[in-house]
Protein backbone atom coordinates (compact mmCIF):
# COMPACT_ATOMS: atom_id res chain seq x y z
CA UNK A 1 0.00 0.00 0.00
CA UNK A 2 1.42 3.61 -0.80
CA UNK A 3 3.06 5.61 2.01
CA UNK A 4 0.80 8.27 2.17
CA UNK A 5 -2.59 6.20 2.21
CA UNK A 6 -4.45 7.40 5.26
CA UNK A 7 -6.08 3.59 6.12
CA UNK A 8 -9.42 4.20 8.02
CA UNK A 9 -12.58 2.01 8.63
CA UNK A 10 -14.47 3.70 5.94
CA UNK A 11 -11.38 3.22 3.53
CA UNK A 12 -11.87 -0.08 4.08
CA UNK A 13 -15.60 -0.29 3.35
CA UNK A 14 -14.62 1.54 -0.03
CA UNK A 15 -11.43 -0.07 -1.11
CA UNK A 16 -11.85 -3.92 -2.24
CA UNK A 17 -7.86 -4.24 -2.40
CA UNK A 18 -7.72 -3.24 1.39
CA UNK A 19 -10.23 -6.04 2.00
CA UNK A 20 -8.56 -8.42 0.10
CA UNK A 21 -5.37 -7.89 1.88
CA UNK A 22 -7.01 -8.59 5.51
CA UNK A 23 -9.67 -11.08 4.35
CA UNK A 24 -7.20 -13.72 6.07
CA UNK A 25 -7.41 -12.38 9.61
CA UNK A 26 -10.55 -14.37 10.54
CA UNK A 27 -9.49 -14.82 13.97
CA UNK A 28 -10.59 -10.77 15.04
CA UNK A 29 -14.16 -11.85 14.55
CA UNK A 30 -13.89 -13.67 18.18
CA UNK A 31 -11.90 -11.13 19.85
CA UNK A 32 -15.07 -8.52 19.20
CA UNK A 33 -17.46 -11.01 19.53
CA UNK A 34 -17.97 -15.21 19.27
CA UNK A 35 -18.65 -16.70 16.76
CA UNK A 36 -21.29 -19.41 17.18
CA UNK A 37 -19.80 -22.04 14.31
CA UNK A 38 -22.39 -24.82 13.13
CA UNK A 39 -20.63 -28.17 14.10
CA UNK A 40 -18.48 -30.23 11.35
CA UNK A 41 -19.31 -27.38 8.70
CA UNK A 42 -17.24 -24.45 10.33
CA UNK A 43 -20.35 -22.05 8.20
CA UNK A 44 -22.75 -19.98 9.81
CA UNK A 45 -26.32 -19.82 8.15
CA UNK A 46 -27.44 -16.04 7.12
CA UNK A 47 -29.89 -15.57 10.25
CA UNK A 48 -26.51 -16.33 12.33
CA UNK A 49 -24.01 -13.85 10.64
CA UNK A 50 -27.14 -11.33 10.85
CA UNK A 51 -27.22 -11.83 14.80
CA UNK A 52 -23.21 -11.77 15.22
CA UNK A 53 -23.55 -7.75 13.71
CA UNK A 54 -26.71 -6.88 15.52
CA UNK A 55 -28.60 -6.27 12.10
CA UNK A 56 -31.50 -6.86 10.82
CA UNK A 57 -31.73 -9.92 7.90
CA UNK A 58 -33.22 -7.76 5.20
CA UNK A 59 -30.50 -5.28 6.05
CA UNK A 60 -27.80 -8.41 5.86
CA UNK A 61 -29.14 -9.85 2.44
CA UNK A 62 -29.09 -5.59 1.11
CA UNK A 63 -25.08 -5.86 2.01
CA UNK A 64 -24.95 -9.77 0.14
CA UNK A 65 -26.97 -8.15 -2.73
CA UNK A 66 -24.65 -5.04 -3.37
CA UNK A 67 -21.42 -7.09 -3.12
CA UNK A 68 -22.67 -10.96 -4.28
CA UNK A 69 -19.23 -11.68 -6.44
CA UNK A 70 -16.93 -10.43 -3.85
CA UNK A 71 -18.83 -12.21 -1.17
CA UNK A 72 -19.54 -15.29 -3.47
CA UNK A 73 -15.85 -16.01 -3.35
CA UNK A 74 -14.94 -16.11 -0.05
CA UNK A 75 -17.31 -19.07 0.41
CA UNK A 76 -21.12 -18.97 0.28
CA UNK A 77 -23.43 -22.17 -0.58
CA UNK A 78 -26.39 -23.34 -0.29
CA UNK A 79 -26.50 -26.17 1.86
CA UNK A 80 -29.96 -28.25 2.58
CA UNK A 81 -31.43 -30.46 5.31
CA UNK A 82 -29.70 -33.49 3.94
CA UNK A 83 -26.39 -32.11 3.86
CA UNK A 84 -26.74 -30.92 7.64
CA UNK A 85 -28.05 -34.37 8.65
CA UNK A 86 -25.01 -36.21 6.67
CA UNK A 87 -22.64 -33.78 8.49
CA UNK A 88 -23.92 -34.32 11.57
CA UNK A 89 -24.64 -37.76 11.44
CA UNK A 90 -22.99 -39.55 15.30
CA UNK A 91 -23.02 -35.63 16.87
CA UNK A 92 -24.61 -35.32 20.15
CA UNK A 93 -26.96 -32.90 17.89
CA UNK A 94 -30.55 -32.81 18.44
CA UNK A 95 -32.11 -33.22 14.61
CA UNK A 96 -36.51 -33.19 13.93
CA UNK A 97 -37.29 -32.82 10.55
CA UNK A 98 -41.00 -31.36 9.78
CA UNK A 99 -43.26 -31.12 6.51
CA UNK A 100 -41.90 -27.72 6.35
CA UNK A 101 -37.68 -27.76 7.82
CA UNK A 102 -35.13 -29.27 9.91
CA UNK A 103 -34.83 -28.26 12.91
CA UNK A 104 -31.08 -28.07 14.87
CA UNK A 105 -30.39 -28.02 18.49
CA UNK A 106 -27.25 -26.30 18.76
CA UNK A 107 -26.75 -25.71 22.51
CA UNK A 108 -29.57 -24.40 24.56
CA UNK A 109 -29.89 -21.18 23.46
CA UNK A 110 -29.08 -21.82 19.97
CA UNK A 111 -31.46 -23.52 17.55
CA UNK A 112 -31.31 -23.56 13.75
CA UNK A 113 -34.14 -24.35 11.10
CA UNK A 114 -33.09 -25.08 7.78
CA UNK A 115 -36.14 -24.81 5.16
CA UNK A 116 -36.66 -28.19 2.59
CA UNK A 117 -35.52 -25.88 -0.20
CA UNK A 118 -31.95 -25.23 1.61
CA UNK A 119 -30.08 -22.41 3.30
CA UNK A 120 -27.41 -20.06 2.67
CA UNK A 121 -24.09 -20.78 4.58
CA UNK A 122 -21.49 -18.32 5.05
CA UNK A 123 -17.65 -19.21 5.96
CA UNK A 124 -15.46 -17.56 8.31
CA UNK A 125 -14.11 -15.46 5.06
CA UNK A 126 -17.22 -14.91 4.16
CA UNK A 127 -18.32 -13.41 7.76
CA UNK A 128 -15.21 -11.33 8.01
CA UNK A 129 -15.97 -9.75 4.20
CA UNK A 130 -19.10 -8.81 5.42
CA UNK A 131 -17.77 -7.04 8.87
CA UNK A 132 -15.74 -5.12 5.89
CA UNK A 133 -18.51 -3.80 4.20
CA UNK A 134 -21.57 -3.17 6.49
CA UNK A 135 -21.64 0.74 7.11
CA UNK A 136 -23.98 0.75 10.15
CA UNK A 137 -23.33 -1.93 12.62
CA UNK A 138 -20.97 -1.09 15.56
CA UNK A 139 -20.08 -4.81 15.91
CA UNK A 140 -19.00 -4.67 12.11
CA UNK A 141 -17.23 -0.93 12.85
CA UNK A 142 -15.39 -2.96 15.67
CA UNK A 143 -14.51 -5.68 13.40
CA UNK A 144 -12.85 -3.12 11.24
CA UNK A 145 -11.21 -1.33 14.51
CA UNK A 146 -9.63 -4.73 15.21
CA UNK A 147 -8.49 -5.13 11.64
CA UNK A 148 -7.02 -1.57 11.68
CA UNK A 149 -5.07 -2.20 14.82
CA UNK A 150 -3.54 -5.38 12.93
CA UNK A 151 -2.22 -2.82 10.01
CA UNK A 152 -0.83 -0.15 11.90
CA UNK A 153 0.80 -2.55 14.51
CA UNK A 154 2.67 -4.60 11.80
CA UNK A 155 3.55 -0.96 9.96
CA UNK A 156 5.24 0.21 12.64
CA UNK A 157 7.28 -2.94 12.42
CA UNK A 158 7.99 -3.56 9.21
CA UNK A 159 5.22 -2.94 6.63
CA UNK A 160 6.05 -5.83 4.21
CA UNK A 161 5.06 -8.27 7.37
CA UNK A 162 1.33 -7.79 6.22
CA UNK A 163 1.78 -9.99 3.54
CA UNK A 164 4.92 -11.47 3.96
CA UNK A 165 3.46 -15.04 5.47
CA UNK A 166 2.08 -15.38 2.32
CA UNK A 167 4.94 -14.33 0.29
CA UNK A 168 7.39 -16.72 2.25
CA UNK A 169 4.65 -19.94 1.58
CA UNK A 170 4.25 -18.92 -2.19
CA UNK A 171 8.19 -18.90 -2.62
CA UNK A 172 8.92 -21.89 -0.48
CA UNK A 173 6.34 -24.05 -2.39
CA UNK A 174 7.75 -22.29 -6.07
CA UNK A 175 11.09 -23.87 -4.60
CA UNK A 176 9.59 -27.60 -3.75
CA UNK A 177 8.11 -27.12 -7.96
CA UNK A 178 11.53 -26.03 -9.37
CA UNK A 179 13.55 -28.14 -7.57
CA UNK A 180 10.56 -31.13 -8.84
CA UNK A 181 10.95 -30.33 -12.58
CA UNK A 182 14.59 -30.19 -12.49
CA UNK A 183 15.37 -33.54 -10.96
CA UNK A 184 17.67 -32.20 -8.47
CA UNK A 185 16.83 -34.37 -5.27
CA UNK A 186 19.20 -33.06 -3.02
CA UNK A 187 17.88 -29.17 -3.95
CA UNK A 188 14.11 -30.97 -3.34
CA UNK A 189 14.68 -31.84 -0.46
CA UNK A 190 16.50 -28.70 0.98
CA UNK A 191 13.22 -27.22 -0.38
CA UNK A 192 10.41 -29.72 1.29
CA UNK A 193 12.65 -29.36 4.45
CA UNK A 194 12.14 -25.43 4.36
CA UNK A 195 8.49 -25.59 3.50
CA UNK A 196 8.04 -28.29 6.74
CA UNK A 197 10.07 -25.44 8.68
CA UNK A 198 7.84 -23.11 7.72
CA UNK A 199 4.77 -24.85 8.33
CA UNK A 200 5.76 -25.78 12.00
CA UNK A 201 6.61 -22.88 12.93
CA UNK A 202 3.87 -21.84 15.47
CA UNK A 203 4.36 -25.17 17.06
CA UNK A 204 8.00 -24.55 17.28
CA UNK A 205 7.33 -21.41 19.05
CA UNK A 206 5.43 -22.86 21.76
CA UNK A 207 7.91 -25.89 21.97
CA UNK A 208 10.31 -23.29 23.12
CA UNK A 209 8.34 -21.24 25.48
CA UNK A 210 9.38 -22.87 29.14
CA UNK A 211 6.48 -20.82 31.03
CA UNK A 212 3.85 -22.84 29.06
CA UNK A 213 5.42 -26.43 28.78
CA UNK A 214 6.91 -26.64 31.69
CA UNK A 215 3.69 -25.32 34.23
CA UNK A 216 3.25 -28.57 35.01
CA UNK A 217 -0.42 -28.03 35.03
CA UNK A 218 -1.80 -30.96 33.29
CA UNK A 219 -1.16 -34.64 33.05
CA UNK A 220 -3.62 -35.44 29.81
CA UNK A 221 -2.43 -39.37 29.55
CA UNK A 222 -4.68 -39.97 32.63
CA UNK A 223 -8.00 -40.70 30.75
CA UNK A 224 -10.23 -38.85 33.31
CA UNK A 225 -8.12 -35.53 32.95
CA UNK A 226 -7.92 -35.97 29.09
CA UNK A 227 -12.10 -36.02 28.96
CA UNK A 228 -12.37 -32.74 31.11
CA UNK A 229 -10.23 -30.92 29.44
CA UNK A 230 -11.62 -32.14 25.81
CA UNK A 231 -14.88 -30.60 27.41
CA UNK A 232 -13.53 -27.43 28.92
CA UNK A 233 -11.78 -27.22 25.54
CA UNK A 234 -15.45 -27.81 23.71
CA UNK A 235 -16.78 -25.18 26.07
CA UNK A 236 -14.65 -22.58 25.61
CA UNK A 237 -14.46 -23.11 21.23
CA UNK A 238 -18.30 -22.75 21.17
CA UNK A 239 -18.08 -26.58 19.49
CA UNK A 240 -19.26 -29.79 19.76
CA UNK A 241 -17.50 -32.45 21.41
CA UNK A 242 -16.99 -34.27 18.63
CA UNK A 243 -15.98 -30.93 16.86
CA UNK A 244 -13.05 -30.85 19.18
CA UNK A 245 -11.88 -34.21 19.16
CA UNK A 246 -12.09 -33.90 14.96
CA UNK A 247 -9.97 -30.84 15.26
CA UNK A 248 -7.01 -32.22 17.47
CA UNK A 249 -6.92 -35.24 15.26
CA UNK A 250 -6.88 -33.23 12.54
CA UNK A 251 -4.08 -30.93 13.83
CA UNK A 252 -2.31 -34.06 15.50
CA UNK A 253 -1.75 -35.36 11.64
CA UNK A 254 -0.74 -31.74 10.21
CA UNK A 255 1.73 -31.18 12.85
CA UNK A 256 2.70 -34.23 13.48
CA UNK A 257 1.96 -36.59 11.20
CA UNK A 258 0.00 -39.08 13.66
CA UNK A 259 -2.72 -40.13 11.91
CA UNK A 260 -4.57 -41.70 14.49
CA UNK A 261 -7.41 -42.94 12.39
CA UNK A 262 -4.95 -45.37 10.87
CA UNK A 263 -3.94 -47.27 13.74
CA UNK A 264 -5.10 -50.66 15.58
CA UNK A 265 -8.63 -51.76 14.89
CA UNK A 266 -9.59 -48.05 13.28
CA UNK A 267 -12.63 -48.31 16.12
CA UNK A 268 -13.49 -44.63 17.80
CA UNK A 269 -12.40 -43.43 20.24
CA UNK A 270 -9.21 -42.84 18.13
CA UNK A 271 -7.72 -41.15 21.27
CA UNK A 272 -7.11 -44.48 22.53
CA UNK A 273 -3.87 -45.16 19.58
CA UNK A 274 -1.95 -42.37 21.58
CA UNK A 275 1.63 -44.08 22.18
CA UNK A 276 2.97 -43.12 25.38
CA UNK A 277 6.02 -40.36 23.93
CA UNK A 278 3.09 -38.54 21.93
CA UNK A 279 0.97 -37.45 24.82
CA UNK A 280 3.37 -34.37 24.69
CA UNK A 281 2.59 -33.85 21.27
CA UNK A 282 -1.03 -34.11 22.11
CA UNK A 283 -0.93 -31.38 24.92
CA UNK A 284 1.36 -28.82 22.93
CA UNK A 285 -1.44 -29.18 19.69
CA UNK A 286 -4.18 -28.23 22.34
CA UNK A 287 -1.95 -25.38 23.27
CA UNK A 288 -1.58 -24.13 19.68
CA UNK A 289 -5.61 -24.21 18.80
CA UNK A 290 -5.75 -22.33 22.26
CA UNK A 291 -3.56 -19.76 21.58
CA UNK A 292 -4.62 -18.92 17.94
CA UNK A 293 -8.22 -18.18 19.59
CA UNK A 294 -6.98 -16.38 22.34
CA UNK A 295 -7.48 -17.92 25.30
CA UNK A 296 -5.05 -18.16 28.51
CA UNK A 297 -3.47 -21.54 28.60
CA UNK A 298 -2.21 -21.73 32.15
CA UNK A 299 -5.66 -20.47 33.50
CA UNK A 300 -7.79 -22.74 31.07
CA UNK A 301 -5.56 -25.93 32.01
CA UNK A 302 -6.09 -24.80 35.96
CA UNK A 303 -9.38 -24.68 35.54
CA UNK A 304 -9.36 -28.03 34.15
CA UNK A 305 -7.73 -29.81 37.63
CA UNK A 306 -10.29 -31.60 40.17
CA UNK A 307 -9.22 -29.19 42.57
CA UNK A 308 -9.98 -26.35 40.73
CA UNK A 309 -12.93 -24.28 42.55
CA UNK A 310 -14.99 -21.27 40.63
CA UNK A 311 -14.91 -18.60 42.18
Amino acid sequence: MPESKIITSESMVDNHDLRNELIARTEVLDKVKKLLLIPEMNCMTIRQVADYYEVDIDTLKKCCKRNKDEIILDGVVTKTPRVFKDLLKGQDVPLVQNQTNLVIQIDDNTRLEIPNRGIKCFSKRAVLRIGMLLRDSEIAQEVRTQLLNIVEHTAEEKPELLTQDIDDEEKLQAAIGKAFATGDIMEFATAAQAYTAFQRRHIDRIETSNKLLTAEVLHISDRKMFNRVMRKFASTLHISFGVAFSMLYKQLSYRYGIDLKKRGDRKTPYIQYIKDDEWDKVQKVIIAILEKYNVNVKEFFESCSPTFKEK
